[in-house]
């Protein structure tokens, strides 16, 4: 399918279904959870093993699982949601105008649910792994802090980006991303220390 045509298919599904927004929601929603969860493996691994020979291992295999388990999670989930609430509205539709919808807007809703969980599944997977690749490159420390550093600038990036959309201060709406996933990192931090010191 050429891009022209693409972007017509789109323009004629998020006008029959209302996409636009869904998709945004999910990917927002999905790549928050995704930078979150591996910043959590990084900053746990970091507090209990940072250091020892297998650390480096230990988190791309960790966050590899995560990230693949949370995308098929999130993408069933969404699948699941997205079908019920289409049918759900279709039928409103159906009962508000006293006849059936055509079979084109059935495929419109079913195209719908698809791609908000192609969306919902793709943005824990990209959120989670970009973090991770430090790992690949250098020394677990160094690879701890450019990934921390890598999730706090992701985190800033998609809150201004949801800044724009209603015109807030972007950096205002970043900044409270990347606050979120500070207090997540000194939690858990303080989490991973205290089970060391409590393990036998």
């Amino acid at each position: 399918m050429s891009l022209p045509r693409m972007a017509e298919w789109w323009r004629e599904l998020d006008e029959v279904t209302d996409l636009g927004p869904v998709v945004r929601r999910y990917f927002v929603i999905g790549a928050f959870d995704g930078a979150l969860t591996v910043l959590g493996i990084i900053i746990g691994a970091a507090a209990t093993v940072g250091g020892r020979p297998e650390s480096r291992g230990l988190v791309l295999a960790v966050s590899a699982s995560a990230s693949i388990a949370l995308a098929i999670s999130s993408a069933v989930g969404a699948y699941e949601a997205e079908r019920v609430e289409k049918k759900l509205h279709r039928h409103s539709i159906e009962r508000a105008m006293l006849v059936e919808l055509s079979q084109e807007h059935r495929s419109a809703f079913r195209a719908a649910a698809l791609v908000s969980a192609g969306v919902h599944g793709v943005a824990p997977l990209i959120a989670a792994l970009v973090p991770s690749v430090p790992f690949l490159l250098t020394d677990f420390w160094t690879a701890t802090v450019v990934a921390v550093a890598v999730t706090l600038a992701f985190l800033f990036a998609l809150g201004a980006y949801l800044g724009s959309l209603i015109r807030e201060r972007i950096v205002v709406t970043g900044l409270r991303f990347v606050a979120a996933g500070l207090g997540t990192a000194v939690l858990l931090w303080a989490l991973g220390t205290a089970g060391v010191r409590l393990a036998p």
